[in-house]
């Protein structure tokens, strides 16, 4: 007969409980499963004939206190191995006394192992865990949960706390924290929620404005994003480059309607003018009217003829004047809307070019000390190593006269796009000279930042520069530097500069120096 799995044996058990109707008890489960298994049943643990063995324990002394806790929590347990490590302490104990008094001494009471209090150590170890909680909550919002945490710190530092106590206080402590945390939350998406209207509503003020389009919409898919430190860094500088586009198009708006109310201004003087003189030359041409009824012949008409001509003619000068005019203002409205969309190219650009290298695309001076204080200030705050490495392409005047100036521009955009495969995405590449660039390795050690480079000149050897028929094999010289606490930016990038030049002082081909 084939065994049966344990799954079946399970499922006939419990069918067997309802069928008994049994209570679902572990004692109940573990007979019948035993039955249904065909496995002998195990006799039951003799809870009541222990706890009357540790009723008669002897606990005078502290030692026999312990044992007896400690066998009293075996029988709790169902733990034959704790009854019988407390019985043999028992036996130890004796054999201790009978040995000391043959020699006519009492041995000395050892020190009381207290249960029910906390180590010290583990007590002040916790209190600095509660002591870094409380800037994670609002101290206006939270009053309550700081002073909890201020009672459970001080009490911790009692020496030594009681474990009973403590264990109140940490549940209050945990079922008031939970609250707390839910409070966070749902300020985040509270604040979520108001930077999404107000990016949603700023998008369509300038429906128009392809770039803050482009803006918003990035800034909407990077609000979805878990809200780490870097991403609500990078979160800063997109949601200030919208507002500050907005403000931008609404000066430019002003002065747009300031010169659109000029123009419209200038045409109704213009209809004006209009208007009045073809009133005057409709009341010349009524009367003409009138005396060429009254005419009674030829002679009388003549005169009258000459003057609706000439009114005729008059209106139609100044219809032809107003028309150039009106022309004109059309004309100046059109040149002023190209010219507007020139600027608004010129500003696209100007932004775009404001922190990044128009060649390489990398960040330019500007982009490197905002990002390099960025992360020196992270590296701080967090007490993480940063490394900074200064880099050039060597034999790059050569290249440049063997090959002229176009591929030079070539190899280091090469350098870059190269660099940006090997890098990490939290790395800064930089290219602040027309050779020199710096890369900032946020969480690296210079040992590693060196690694780094290592595997990009690699990278380099591997991928050359395609140069019509010709590959061109391009290699760095770079030195590389770890940022001591509090050092200023300028002296950390002047250590990277010292280390390249170490680097090349070392050889030429391409040398790479730890700082």
């Amino acid at each position: 007969m084939a065994e049966r799995s344990v799954p079946d044996i399970a499922r006939e058990a419990f069918r067997l409980l309802a069928t008994r109707k049994l209570p679902p008890t572990p004692e109940n489960y573990q007979t019948v499963y035993e039955e249904v298994a065909g496995q002998l049943p195990r006799p039951p643990f003799p809870s009541k004939a222990l706890r009357q063995i540790f009723s008669v324990l002897p606990a005078q002394s502290a030692v026999q206190q312990r044992i007896a806790l400690h066998f009293n929590q075996a029988i709790n347990d169902q733990n034959w191995h704790g009854i019988q490590q407390a019985i043999l302490a028992y036996a130890h104990m004796d054999d201790v006394l009978a040995a000391h008094q043959s020699m006519g001494t009492v041995p000395p009471a050892p020190a009381p192992q207290m249960l029910e209090l906390l180590p010290p150590e583990l007590a002040e170890q916790l209190a600095r865990v509660l002591e870094h909680i409380l800037p994670m909550l609002s101290e206006d919002e939270d009053r309550r949960m700081h002073e909890l945490t201020d009672q459970l710190v001080h009490f911790l530092r009692i020496s030594p706390p009681a474990l009973q106590d403590l264990l109140h206080m940490l549940q209050n402590y945990a079922y008031r924290l939970s609250f707390a945390t839910e409070d966070q939350a749902q300020r985040r998406r509270a604040i979520q929620g108001l930077l999404r209207t107000m990016v949603t509503h700023t998008a369509e003020l300038n429906q128009q404005d392809s770039t803050l389009q482009t803006l918003s919409t990035t800034l909407l898919q990077a609000l979805e994003q878990p809200w780490t430190l870097p991403h609500l860094d990078q979160l800063q500088q997109q949601l200030q480059t919208l507002l500050l586009r907005q403000l931008d198009l609404h000066s430019r708006a002003g002065e747009a309607q300031a010169h659109i109310k000029d123009l419209l201004g200038e045409s109704l003087q213009r209809l004006a003018a209009l208007s009045r003189s073809n009133t005057v030359q409709t009341r010349q041409i009524e009367e003409c009217a009138g005396q060429l009824e009254q005419a009674q012949g030829l002679a009388d008409m003549a005169p009258v003829l000459e003057q609706l001509v000439a009114a005729t003619r008059s209106i139609a000068t100044e219809n032809k004047i107003a028309h150039a005019a009106l022309q004109d203002l059309q004309e100046r409205s059109t040149q002023e809307q190209q010219s507007i969309e020139a600027l608004q190219k010129a500003l696209d650009t100007a932004e775009e070019l404001a922190r990044h290298d128009p060649l390489t695309r990398a960040l330019n001076a500007k982009g490197l000390e905002e990002g390099l204080d960025r992360e020196m200030a992270r590296a701080t705050r967090y007490r993480t190593p940063l490394s900074l490495a200064s880099m050039t392409l060597e034999g790059l005047h050569a290249l440049g006269l063997e090959h002229g100036p176009a591929l030079v521009e070539q190899a280091q955009c090469h350098l870059a796009m190269v660099a940006r495969s090997v890098l990490r995405p939290q790395d800064l590449l930089a290219r602040d000279q027309a050779n020199h660039f710096f890369v900032v390795l946020s969480g690296a050690h210079a040992d590693d930042a060196l690694q780094a480079l290592i595997r990009l000149q690699q990278e380099l050897e591997r991928r050359p520069l395609l140069s019509e028929d010709e590959k061109i094999s391009l290699r760095i010289s770079a030195g590389v530097v770890q940022a001591w606490p509090s050092e200023p930016r300028l002296d950390l990038m002047n250590r990277a500069d010292q280390s390249l030049q170490h680097a090349q002082m070392t050889g030429s081909g391409g040398r790479l120096a730890r700082g």
